[in-house]
């Protein structure tokens, strides 16, 4: 097992390594800072006040820092390496830069974004992004297609799905965003006032089996590499620029995945809203930016993705209905899987900052009603789906319950 990192020896580390020179003009009076955002690995900056250059380093430990007992494989880092070399080669601008990559001590060194926030905090804070949709549309896209069947042959393709077998962080996913939530389980929690719905959620057998069926799916459908943990706090960004980051739980499951983790997390940061946005005018008008984010993200995803099956497609699927099925299955499961996240994201276990943030706890439950609400539209009624404006609407006219 390797050491873990801490700020000094993160230090030490780029000062023993190539970078000292390539990157940092052989500086050796260096910085560095802890950076504890994320719950899974270490996180350091390390800084040249001289060269005003930094990179981030990214450590896998044998389990979650921020939870000790959560197991995880060292082997995520590796996952991560690879999968940003794939995105990089179809996305380079949004994707971070590989500095260095440890196979040995489980440590990726990356490109440092201090100018950019995570999108999450933006949204909170009501910021308005010109770009995104353009960027996420084009990188979902473009990372999803090169590396599905409709690009690759049947044998690029078989042998590059076993290069991304990641188990243990699949099953973290298949236990918390497609079964916990749906049952009684410890590993739930929730705001108080939410308990009615809940228990109205844990007994809802129709909405299981629909959560079931998408598991199934996810578990079986090895559809184009994911980044897998696709949403607006893997996103860093500022005006100008888009950076899609820590693709580590990537493997080759379900196209819609991806789309509706993302879309659903817009959904969240919707209803946060209700808080986040106090004055009535302004909490309208940045909910309709929000939907028109969701609308614009999609169609720039429809209209790329359609342009390269018909310019770089390999021709195996010569089916005028095949593409038109294809394309509202992708919308379908899009629903689908957004909603799963959505209400792991409300009332599983890894919630998130657009409502946690909001202290008193029934304004609060209030806004993550009218998101259960929403995600309800999208996981019932997504099989009758043929166009976004259908999840548009769903969730426009959602409301709170309480």
């Amino acid at each position: 097992m390797s050491v873990a990192l801490t700020e000094q020896t993160a230090v030490e580390y780029i000062l023993n390594s190539p970078l000292r020179e390539s990157f940092f003009d052989g500086d050796a009076d260096l910085s560095g800072a802890a950076i504890t955002e994320g719950n899974v690995n270490l996180l350091f900056r390390v800084s040249s006040e001289a060269t005003h250059k930094s990179v981030l380093i990214k450590q896998a430990l044998p389990f979650a820092w921020r939870y000790p007992d959560f197991k995880m494989p060292v082997e995520r880092q590796k996952i991560e390496n690879g999968i940003l070399e794939v995105e990089g080669r179809y996305c380079p601008t949004q994707t971070p830069k590989i500095y260095l990559y440890d196979e040995v001590n489980h440590i990726l060194v990356i490109e440092y974004f201090g100018d950019h926030l995570v999108m999450r905090e933006g949204l909170m804070q009501g910021n308005r992004y010109p770009r995104v949709a353009e960027d996420l549309g084009l990188f979902m896209a473009r990372t999803l297609f090169y590396t599905s069947d409709l690009f690759l042959s049947s044998a690029e393709k078989k042998a590059m799905v076993p290069q991304f077998i990641n188990p243990v962080l699949c099953k973290v996913q298949e236990d918390l965003v497609f079964t916990q939530p749906f049952i009684e389980h410890p590993n739930n929690r929730w705001s108080k006032p939410l308990s009615g719905i809940v228990q109205r959620i844990h007994a809802d057998d129709f909405l299981r089996a629909e959560m079931f069926l998408l598991k199934e799916r996810y578990m079986t459908h090895a559809q184009a590499l994911l980044h897998n943990d696709l949403h607006t706090g893997s996103i860093m960004l500022n005006q100008t620029e888009t950076k899609i980051v820590d693709p580590e739980f990537g493997f080759f499951g379900p196209i819609g995945h991806d789309i509706g983790s993302y879309l659903s997390n817009l959904v969240l940061s919707y209803a946060a809203q209700e808080w986040h946005r106090p004055d009535e005018a302004e909490r309208a008008a940045y909910r309709e930016w929000l939907l028109d984010l969701i609308r614009q993200t999609w169609r720039i995803f429809e209209a790329e993705w359609l342009s390269l099956w018909d310019n770089q497609g390999i021709g195996e699927w010569p089916s005028e209905r095949f593409r038109l099925a294809y394309m509202r299955q992708l919308l379908q499961d899009t629903a689908g899987f957004g909603a799963a996240e959505g209400f792991r994201r409300v009332i599983g276990m890894a919630h998130v900052h657009d409502f946690w943030t909001i202290q008193d706890e029934l304004v609060r439950a209030r806004a993550e009603s009218l998101a259960i609400n929403a995600l309800y539209g999208w996981a019932l009624l997504r099989r009758g789906f043929t166009s976004i404006e259908d999840l548009l609407d769903v969730v426009k006219n959602a409301r709170p319950d309480l």
